[in-house]
């Protein structure tokens, strides 16, 4: 029997110590080295547990336990072999009596066998096997299951879960129940900023952009650089180094890690992307143990989009777009209550109404049913923003536009017929409200709704990733700045507001990119050579650098003109082949790339620099990816508020849960669970 004794009893004593932060004894077995796991967090050869090994959890939260056995044969010339016909599960507390798994969580029957099969893809040669031209297949799986779904574990402590497949073969993982703590000063309110994939690298290059300095000296900060405390967040996913948008959310939003792509889940093995084992996420456990708590989301993105979706959702895709829309406002069969926030603001409005919607059903019709205002633009958002009624806000089709659409480059939104009700009319960048107005209103209705009992809110700039993904660096500094700006309005809301002094608020970034700034463009210069070697001598480095051109002489936050003579030289280290001249694209947000039978390839009708001119940057990305990845960096956290002392220090993604759960005094069960 694999598994060793741990004990890990108090949310205190995983911040104390490195190694009981974790979850994990010293003497537990390391993550397999390798690219191509069988299953993500399944280590043994044959069998698997989820939640995984080290799991943590709030005493009585919610989640699905499912164990797979999985039966094949490496060697892909031999046939597969019959899947397991049975197993035994077993559990036990600390070091007690071991007991069948459905009487001691007091189920009524034991779950039904599941079957199915899947093909493992185990190493380059079988992913690229049409390219390498070899005839390599993936290795077939036939799994046997059970799911033993919406169980709880109530008392602090630690658990072992063991699977016996085999008369000498068997599995386990460790799980810790924290002891509930209670904040020195409960937050009435939290505010969860996330800059989506944001680094300091972003950070300095916006202060750069957006503060007036005087022999090198900054006047000022960025605003939420004032804040109290500062905290670094390890951002890695349960199986891999890098993480995406989805379960890196996931994990503030769960107290889990997650697999790339995955909601609200732990990753399995089969087909069904709605099967998946769910844990309890923390909107739903406001729901549960403070109701009256009003609860709001917002984002620059699509409204279904992974961050905002992962504080409403669960699903093994990030891109069943339509069937998330559903479960925010509906729930999932046989779970817990839907989250129904009171405030829901975003694009996405082709999965409300119309062809994309799911079933097509018009969820317009059905907000409005369950006493929701509706606002589709800017204007209609500022009044309702006056009622305490519910309200959904949808601005446009698909993600927002860029500030730059929205307030420098209107004229590229004409004639995109992105009206969120399916009208077929413009969505105008004018038109569209920026995250300050939409944060703003969701602050004046939960305040309302809220009351006394207070407030959750996720505020997401969202294109800060976007436009880093694109390559698009002069719209990315825009989208940090505005959320700088929504912060400083935030703050000001909350001082007129009476809550300052209640209001737990936190800065973030879901992941980061490999970007970074290491000197100055000459754009005069630049432009006026076409050899790489001659345009090589537009940059600027050390004493050459000298400053930017960027000042804000209106005061507005934003530098007067983002194309001065001078410019930042910047980039990432993780891209994929495209011409740099660091330049403005006018004509809407950089294409950098064209594919052609998989392969990416600088896109010379990209408009920046000289129709495709300017310096060559080759790829450092394999085959299929045509825009920037993310990198592995830890990422920022400033907070500011009650329970900010808890986010001061380096911490793993998936412990924002417990401290934001500890902030807002939600860990401990009510009488009523």
């Amino acid at each position: 029997m694999k598994g060793i004794s741990i004990t890990i009893l108090s949310l205190s004593a995983i911040v104390s110590s490195a190694l009981a932060r974790y979850g994990v004894a010293p003497n537990r077995p390391a993550d397999p080295e390798g690219q191509f796991p069988r299953l993500g967090a399944c280590p043994d050869p044959h069998a698997c547990i989820l939640p995984p090994d080290v799991s943590t959890f709030l005493p009585g939260a919610y989640f699905d336990l499912r164990v797979e056995l999985h039966a094949y044969d490496s060697d892909r010339s031999k046939p597969t072999p019959p899947a397991y016909t049975d197993f035994k599960t077993t559990i036990r507390k600390g070091n007690g009596k071991w007991h069948d798994i459905n009487d001691y969580l007091k189920l009524h029957k034991q779950p039904k066998i599941e079957n199915w099969n899947f093909g493992w893809v185990d190493s380059i040669d079988t992913q690229y096997a049409a390219i390498l031209n070899n005839t390599n297949k993936p290795i077939n799986v036939n799994v046997t299951s059970r799911a033993w779904r919406k169980v709880k574990l109530t008392e602090p402590g630690e658990y072992e879960v063991k699977v016996q497949y085999g008369p000498k073969s068997s599995y386990s993982v460790k799980y810790t129940v924290v002891e509930p703590k209670h904040p020195k000063k409960k937050a009435k309110n939290v505010i969860l900023f996330i800059s989506d994939g944001t680094n300091v690298g972003m950070i300095t290059a916006a202060r750069a952009l957006a503060r007036k300095h005087t022999s090198g000296k900054y006047e000022s900060l960025l605003h939420f650089e004032e804040f109290d405390n500062l905290g670094h967040v390890i951002t890695n996913s349960v199986d891999s180094l890098l993480t995406d948008s989805a379960n890196s959310a996931s994990a503030y939003a769960t107290g889990h890690k997650s697999t790339v792509d995955a909601l609200g889940v732990y990753v399995d093995s089969s087909a069904d992307p709605f099967d998946d084992p769910k844990v309890e996420i923390i909107t739903e456990l406001i729901r549960r143990r403070q109701p009256k708590k009003a609860i709001g989301i917002v984002t620059t993105a699509q409204a279904q989009d992974a961050t905002p979706a992962a504080f409403g959702s669960h699903t093994r895709l990030r891109d069943t777009l339509a069937e998330i829309t559903d479960q925010v406002i509906n729930g999932v069969k046989n779970w817990t209550p839907p989250v129904a926030p009171d405030v829901w603001l975003g694009g996405g409005g082709n999965f409300f109404s119309g062809e994309s919607s799911l079933n097509k059903t018009n969820y317009y019709d059905q907000f409005k049913s369950a006493g929701y205002n509706i606002a589709f633009n800017k204007k209609e958002l500022a009044s309702k923003k006056r009622s305490d009624k519910p309200l959904l806000g949808i601005f446009r089709q698909k993600h927002l536009d860029t500030w730059f659409e929205r307030n420098l480059f209107v004229n590229n939104t004409v004639g995109n017929k992105a009206a969120p009700d399916n009208s077929g009319n413009d969505a105008l960048g004018s038109d569209q409200p920026g995250l300050p107005e939409m944060t703003l209103a969701a602050l004046d209705v939960l305040k309302k709704r809220g009351g006394k009992d207070g407030f959750f809110l996720l505020s997401e700039a969202a294109s800060v990733d976007k436009q880093l993904h694109g390559l698009d660096f002069p719209r990315a500094w825009a989208e940090l700045i505005e959320l700088d700006i929504t912060v400083k309005n935030t703050v000001e809301w909350l001082k007129k507001n009476g809550e300052y002094e209640d209001t737990l608020i936190l800065v973030t970034a879901d992941h980061a990119h490999g970007f970074d700034v290491w000197g100055t463009v000459d754009q005069r210069y630049i432009r006026s050579h076409d050899k790489e070697s001659d345009m090589l001598n537009s940059i600027g480095v050390y004493g050459h650098a000298g400053w930017p051109g960027y000042f804000d002489t209106n005061k507005d936050g934003f530098p007067d003109n983002f194309s001065p003579d001078i410019t930042l030289a910047a980039g990432t280290v993780n891209g994929p082949q495209h011409y740099e001249a660091w330049q403005i694209s006018t004509d809407g947000p950089r294409m950098p790339t064209s594919t052609k039978n998989g392969w990416a390839t600088g896109n010379k009708e990209d408009l920046v620099g000289k129709k495709g001119k300017g310096l060559v940057w080759n790829s450092n990305l394999p085959h299929g990816e045509s825009f920037g990845v993310h990198s592995m960096s830890d990422v920022f956290i400033y907070s500011n508020g009650p329970g900010s002392d808890l986010f001061k220090k380096t911490m793993e993604n998936w412990e924002l849960f417990f401290k934001m759960a500890e902030a807002m005094d939600i860990m401990k069960p009510t009488k009523h669970e």
